[in-house]
């Protein structure tokens, strides 16, 4: 197996001055989230793998494992069950809404807690607890208002929302950019939960002809919505958002999802950096498939918190927060150098990628390749007349 880049930690660490460490790990590895849950699962189990290979795994400290089902009062229950277990910390919040049901949980039990890929924004404000990896919303939301209005110099926009919270983190900083800032003009918005979403769709997809559509939901849902674009024979360019970049729906609906665009935080399983490909090359080892973004942002996180533990004399809540605050500065990840800021946050602006194939390309690499493509064909086509 090949080996990530470990920080060159002690394996008893200074954790070991104190109480022997405990850790929860909650994953929505059941339910609506599952796809995502299960790549972080198999990230998290890898981290764990190449920590004890190459010695930076805390030999005294013990983790405990639950299943949220991908419901937010599910979460909130297993929460407190791993509190109650001698979890010190705990890496949970796979979706936004069980990370905001738990977020009373968390001030309760005065634990903090670490989030892979929660994003809703509000998040890191009402709790001093709540620590994630993954870009707030409003980055997004803004990075897909600009690529519509401005890189594609699109008008008109058609919203779909699931009417989640990862939506309703999202669509106001897009909204704010594409209508407000830019005077683009959004022709409708179509709730994914109203049972006649599809017929309304249609209607409006025929009374305004919208230049492009912005998909904001998780993977399965954002599938549904592009069944009816490709069915109704939508011209259109069609945008979704971070969500929908489950390494399993890609996979298995290539011709569905080509041609998608979606802003997400600057992973990419081309990217030469020493991290980065070793994790790649040991992920696609191990099960067949090419690590996604939360796979990734999950990988990190299993990686803070082995060394957090290892950084943190007395494993409690205070010196927990000065660890990850102030002694992991600049931690080197796979997603990035991971810097919290005082709310928690970690500050990645995202970039625009596309589907091709089936696999994720960076826009930018995938315009640039498109380009040299053509400059080629027309140097060939000069040359032999």
């Amino acid at each position: 197996m090949v080996k990530v880049g470990a920080v060159a930690l002690a394996c008893c660490g200074l954790a070991s001055c104190g109480a022997n460490p405990v850790i929860g790990i909650l994953l929505a590895e059941t339910g609506e989230a599952g796809t995502y849950g299960t790549a972080m699962k198999g990230a998290m189990e890898l981290a764990i793998e190449q920590a004890k290979a190459d010695g930076s795994y805390p030999a005294n400290l013990t983790i405990h494992w639950a299943d949220s089902a991908s419901d937010p009062e599910t979460a909130s229950e297993q929460y407190k069950a791993l509190v109650s277990k001698g979890s010190k910390m705990v890496i949970a919040g796979v979706t936004s809404g069980e990370a905001k049901a738990m977020l009373p949980v968390i001030e309760r039990t005065n634990v903090p807690c670490l989030s892979p890929s929660a994003s809703l924004p509000s998040l890191t404000k009402d709790s001093k607890l709540f620590y994630r990896i993954f870009p707030s919303d409003e980055l997004e939301g803004r990075r897909a208002g600009r690529f519509l209005r401005e890189d594609q110099d699109l008008d008109t926009v058609l919203i779909f929302s699931q009417d989640s919270e990862q939506a309703r983190g999202i669509e106001p900083p897009f909204r704010h950019i594409f209508e407000q800032a830019m005077q683009g003009k959004v022709v409708d918005r179509i709730l994914l939960t109203d049972p006649n979403w599809e017929q309304q769709a249609a209607d409006s997809c025929a009374a305004n002809n919208p230049e492009s559509a912005y998909i904001i939901a998780y993977a399965n849902e954002t599938l549904d919505v592009l069944r009816l674009l490709r069915d109704k024979d939508f011209k259109g360019v069609v945008c979704a958002t971070s969500a929908f970049n489950s390494g399993y729906v890609l996979e298995k609906n290539p011709e569905l999802t080509d041609g998608v665009y979606f802003p997400q935080p600057a992973f990419d399983v081309t990217d030469e950096r020493p991290l980065v490909q070793p994790f790649v090359t040991s992920y696609r080892e191990q099960f067949s498939q090419d690590p996604d973004i939360y796979a990734a942002h999950a990988f990190d996180a299993m990686r803070v918190a082995l060394a957090t533990v290892t950084l943190t004399e007395i494993f409690e809540t205070p010196e927990i927060r000065k660890t990850l605050q102030f002694k992991l500065a600049e931690f080197p990840g796979v997603t990035g150098v991971i810097q919290f800021n005082d709310y928690g946050d970690v500050h990645r602006n995202p970039i625009m990628f596309i589907v091709k194939d089936g696999k994720v390309r960076n826009y930018e690499r995938y315009v640039e390749a498109e380009k040299k493509k053509i400059r080629e064909k027309i140097r060939n086509l000069l040359i032999n007349g």
